[in-house]
């Protein structure tokens, strides 16, 4: 049977106050939640993710992300990601290039270690000009006509960033993992205020297979069939921000079905729901958020993600490791 990754591990996306955007596809590219699991499909992975919300709005949010990653030597994996979040019609547009190294410490056949390291540089900029403030409305005509006292020290803004994981998988069945994002915390901002930092995340992550034709039992080591069921959660925080995800799904070759919930812990909750399937090494997923919040802050969103395998030949081929 093809084997092939398609796994849903969910989490809210947003990028106010300094706080990462979060793309529904983390199981999908793995290394955009833990620099460790860069390589970890073994073969090239090509990646393109887009995702809009919060459409009530009428300056709409945007996020594109593009990667790339693949292991050499079976220990050794490299990855490479562009993001692109525009926030606000461009008011507010991040954009991120990321290089990750990933080391696989191998405990015994089917059971190892990774390892890994993601440096990112920033470069964020402001569309203070796209902005109307306070000071600018005539308080006679009630207009924004007048020009504004508000100042800003650049429009630009570049940083570098270094995060790092680890994880430890037993293969095709059990993953259990945490990063450590923004160690430095280093400035994010457009003026000098000592508190205008991106703040440090911590996540936890952990999924666990069951295939539905293969019986070796958790230990066993077995390649993983087109058919079997997934279960995942995780554990984001960033500042005061927290958000967990549970999800669960069903991989019937060619198709994969999953939902989950993602809780803020402060009272706002979306249900996410993904279909996708593959045709050879190609792999295409929609995932549509429903906001089930009684809070009136939210709306739905939606989000694709196209995935390309490039299987590599080699004497002896292993399985693809999922996670």
């Amino acid at each position: 049977m093809k084997k092939f990754l398609i796994i849903l591990l969910c989490a809210v996306c947003t990028s106010l106050n300094a706080q990462d955007f979060s793309l529904v596809n983390h199981n999908l590219m793995p290394f955009s939640i833990n620099p460790s699991l860069a390589g970890n499909a073994r073969d090239i992975r090509l990646g393109l993710s887009y995702r809009q919300q919060w459409m009530k709005l009428g300056n709409h949010y945007h996020t594109v992300r593009a990667s790339y990653d693949q292991s050499f030597k079976k220990v050794c994996s490299v990855g490479f990601a562009y993001s692109y979040d525009n926030m606000a019609s461009g008011v507010y547009d991040i954009n991120e290039f990321s290089l990750v190294y990933a080391h696989k410490i191998i405990v015994k056949e089917g059971i190892s270690f990774r390892l890994g390291l993601q440096g990112t540089l920033y470069l964020n900029r402001l569309g203070w000009d796209k902005i109307l403030y306070g000071d600018q409305y005539d308080e006679n005509s009630r207009k924004p006509t007048l020009g504004t006292l508000e100042n800003f020290d650049n429009d630009m803004h570049t940083f570098f960033d270094v995060s790092v994981g680890a994880s430890y998988i037993i293969e095709n069945k059990l993953t259990l993992g945490a990063a450590l994002y923004h160690i430095a915390e280093p400035s994010n901002g457009f003026t000098d205020v000592k508190d205008n930092n991106l703040k440090r995340k911590v996540v936890f992550h952990a999924n666990y297979l069951h295939d539905l034709q293969n019986k070796n039992g958790l230990w066993g080591r077995e390649s993983l069939s087109g058919n079997y069921l997934f279960i995942n959660g995780s554990y984001q925080r960033q500042d005061r921000f927290q958000m967990l995800n549970v999800g669960a799904g069903l991989a019937w070759d060619p198709l994969v079905f999953g939902v989950c919930d993602k809780n803020s812990l402060s009272g706002v909750n979306v249900i996410g729901l993904m279909a996708g399937g593959h045709y050879k090494g190609l792999q295409l997923f929609y995932v549509f958020d429903l906001f089930t919040s009684s809070k009136r802050n939210g709306s739905w969103a939606h989000e694709l993600n196209l995935i390309y395998i490039i299987e590599k030949t080699e004497k002896y081929p292993c399985p693809v490791t999922y996670w």
